[in-house]
């Protein structure tokens, strides 16, 4: 992975996406099963080839979903964040600009990662894997955010049971497909159905992402 970094770094931005691309057409790049749990070398390449992770938040498509999410959490009085699967920090950016200085955010795409690291420096970025990483047992934390993530993992449950009960959790899940998606909900019982037996309390509401339907699942709640 180090040399492939490298290699990213000599390249200018242009002639590695389209080198990418040619790539995965002819086969030369490893191409990935449509809506399978993905390897960290998925998410890797996905952030090569999409400039939408690389937009300033207030430019992305999900900056309406994630005002809502920063304000949500300004009302549960959170102080200390642990953000699982932050991706390129976007919503990091966005939530220290909200005035949040105690967050940590955790992703196993070390590409991501180091956007992150680079567009938000003040803040904590980690390198890990969830299900190898002692983070939730030991990491000081008193909300656990996962915004996009738990539709794109099979041990969805053994992730959110890890947390520490009392925790104050804010997650959102789709109700459509995508490559690396293993389930999408259909409605807000859907989401009930799956995960209010892990809180104490659960609220779920929808956001509409689009026209054509598309909607995000907000969940918040305290963890069992």
């Amino acid at each position: 992975m180090s040399g492939s970094l490298t290699l990213r770094g000599m390249t200018p931005p242009f002639l590695w996406k389209t080198g990418l691309k040619l790539g995965r057409r002819f086969g030369f790049v490893e191409k990935f099963q449509y809506g399978k749990e993905q390897p960290a070398a998925y998410y890797d390449q996905r952030f090569d080839l999409s400039d939408h992770w690389k937009l300033h938040y207030t430019r992305s498509h999900y900056y309406p979903l994630w005002t809502v999410v920063a304000d949500r959490l300004r009302r549960a009085k959170v102080r200390t964040i642990l953000d699982i699967g932050c991706g390129p920090g976007q919503v990091a950016c966005l939530l220290r600009d909200r005035g949040f200085e105690n967050y940590t955010g955790l992703d196993f795409s070390p590409n991501r990662v180091k956007a992150a690291k680079d567009c938000c420096p003040t803040l904590n970025f980690v390198v890990a894997d969830i299900f190898a990483s002692t983070v939730l047992e030991e990491h000081p934390y008193d909300c656990v955010l996962t915004m996009e993530f738990l539709e794109h993992i099979e041990r969805d449950l053994e992730v959110l049971s890890r947390i520490r009960p009392g925790t104050f959790v804010l997650a959102t899940v789709p109700n459509f497909p995508a490559a690396g998606h293993v389930r999408h909900f259909r409605d807000v019982d859907e989401v009930c159905q799956r995960y209010e037996s892990l809180f104490s309390s659960l609220e779920v509401y929808a956001i509409l992402a689009d026209e054509g339907g598309r909607r995000h699942f907000v969940m918040e709640g305290r963890r069992a």
